[in-house]
């Protein structure tokens, strides 16, 4: 009895001392590898347990290397690939890295005489190795005029976006050259839809059978297993008939056809440089569409509106204005605000109950200098984080403060882009490509959650204390941070290491990837110790 009692006091311990620990992230490194120093870094965890690591690189192409499950290097193997030049990483956009069917699947855009090709990369699961290669459209040269309109822009470009749920996926071509006399307006947008085999399910034509609107901005697009959600802005130009105001559309190709079906959304004065996020919710048979129009951001206005619709029918249900009241207050309060919170949207989350994160950032753009390199920046500013109910409300905020610096212009929903690894080598100096450093992640388990960005180094020495916070410009001057909430209490927490000026902790925020199933966040980590600097994989469990 007294052995019983004894391992039913160890079982309580236990238990107690987990939940109190349970909450602080347990970090482990993989062995140290070089620092990489351009082009672009991916890290996916795949279902077998694995994770892949790519490097594109202007030197060696692309390069994979493997760990398996216990994080230890298993493979290193270099792209052979013979339709995608792997020496013209500059030519190249990358649309979309996925795990598709257990393996690694890269779909790359190159410009191959000035076309714009789509090719689609599969590797093997375990070796890395290339197991197919696949040239999948092209499009008219590059080199037009644009056509913009009311800050719309024709979309001349591939766009890729994969079922998380099944493995289907969907890719959009959108030809956006200035029409011609002799162009065919049904076949300048296309959409093919994909089994998890890489099969052809449909391939669907998008335009208006009134022509009402002969040209598009793409805005997002959902896929399921039958079906395609496609949000575009409609508009023409002075030289075309039809309709002179410009229009958000919500489109559906349903499996049984060969088109899609429209329908002109009400969102008040004309729409211009629109952005969003089409999100499937299966559970709900609903299709969940976020936009964000700055030119309606006003004192009382987010800017931000959802509109809900049947997953089934496409018929529209209702919407909404987001506001945002109680992240005006969290801000007030702990950041100093006297306005409202006017964050752009940069990723938005769903989960199947129709409950929602919201991920907003401050953006503010100037110019300086006179070189095309170097003429355009973008602050990433203060952060914001809500938590939505179902019916779009308030649950919970966060407001943290953060200042940092890009070169370069940063549009809405870049993170939302950047899990998916959407990129394109716009910088050729390779100091100055320090977007992969920038913004920030939001991690949200059971009974916590976590914002994790890098800081300005000697901000963080004073303790925050600082009266005119400086930005984070430069790798050498960063440091990881966890900011932790848990019981109502906010804690900020160095995961690997307390800064200090000789040694700093700097994680690639682009090369991450989340497993929500395991609370894994697997990410790149460069370590600064004096003039050394070496990298490491680090797998941070939350």
């Amino acid at each position: 009895m007294k052995y019983l009692k004894c391992l039913f006091l160890l079982a309580i311990l236990s238990a107690v001392f987990s939940a109190a620990t349970g909450q602080v992230p347990v970090v482990s490194l993989s062995a140290d590898f070089n620092v990489p120093d351009d082009g672009w870094d991916k890290l996916l965890q795949l279902r077998n347990g694995n994770t892949c690591y790519l490097n594109f690189s202007r030197k060696s192409g692309l390069i994979v290397t493997m760990y398996n499950s216990k994080h230890e290097l298993t493979a290193v193997d270099t792209t052979a690939a013979r339709l995608w030049k792997a020496d013209d990483l500059e030519s190249s956009e990358l649309d979309g890295i996925f795990e598709i069917n257990g393996q690694p699947v890269i779909f790359i855009q190159q410009l191959v005489k000035n076309l714009p090709v789509l090719y689609r990369l599969v590797l093997d699961p375990v070796s890395g190795k290339l197991q197919q290669e696949d040239k999948l459209g092209e499009l008219p040269s590059v080199q037009h005029r644009s056509v913009l309109v009311d800050d719309n822009l024709a979309s001349h470009d591939f766009f890729v976006e994969k079922d998380p749920r099944s493995d289907h996926y969907a890719i959009a071509a959108f030809t956006g050259t200035p029409i011609q006399k002799n162009d065919s307006l049904r076949t300048r947008v296309t959409v093919t839809h994909y089994g998890p085999q890489h099969a052809v399910l449909n391939k669907g034509l998008f335009y208006l059978a009134d022509t009402a609107y002969n040209y598009f901005s793409y805005i997002n697009m959902a896929v399921s297993r039958d079906r395609i959600y496609l949000s575009t802005v409609g508009f023409n130009t002075k030289k075309e008939t039809g309709n002179n105001v410009s229009r958000v559309l919500f489109s559906v190709l349903s499996p049984d056809s060969a088109t899609f079906s429209h329908q002109l959304l009400n969102t008040g004065r004309e729409p211009g440089n629109v952005s969003g996020a089409v999100q499937y919710l299966p559970a709900l048979d609903q299709v969940r569409l976020l936009l964000h129009i700055p030119g309606q951001q006003t004192d009382g206005n987010s800017g931000s509106e959802i509109f809900q619709f049947s997953a089934s029918t496409g018929k529209l249900r209702k919407h909404a204005n987001l506001v945002f009241p109680e992240l005006d207050r969290n801000a007030q309060t702990n950041l100093g605000y006297q306005q409202p919170f006017k964050g752009t949207p940069q990723r938005w989350r769903t989960n199947e109950d129709g409950s929602s994160v919201l991920l907003l950032e401050n953006l503010s753009f100037f110019k300086q200098g006179n070189s095309q390199v170097n003429k355009f920046h973008t602050n990433f500013g203060d952060l914001g984080i809500a938590m939505l109910d179902s019916s779009g409300r308030e649950n919970n905020t966060v407001a943290i403060s953060k200042y940092q610096v890009v070169t370069g212009i940063c549009e809405p929903f870049q993170l939302q882009r950047r899990v998916k690894s959407e990129w394109v080598f716009r910088n050729k100096i390779a100091a100055l490509n320090t977007n992969t450093y920038m913004s920030y992640d939001f991690v949200q388990i059971p009974n916590a959650s976590f914002v994790l960005f890098n800081d300005y180094l000697q901000y963080l020495e004073t303790g925050g204390a600082e009266r005119t916070r400086k930005p984070l410009k430069y790798p050498v001057d960063a440091n990881f941070v966890c900011y932790r909430f848990y019981n109502g209490k906010m804690d900020r927490l160095f995961l690997f290491g307390t800064p200090e000026t000789t040694k700093g902790y700097a994680c690639l925020m682009g090369a991450a990837d989340y497993d929500a199933s395991s609370k894994v966040y697997a990410t790149i980590l460069i370590s600064r110790k004096g003039l050394e600097r070496k990298a490491n994989i680090a797998w941070i469990q939350f």
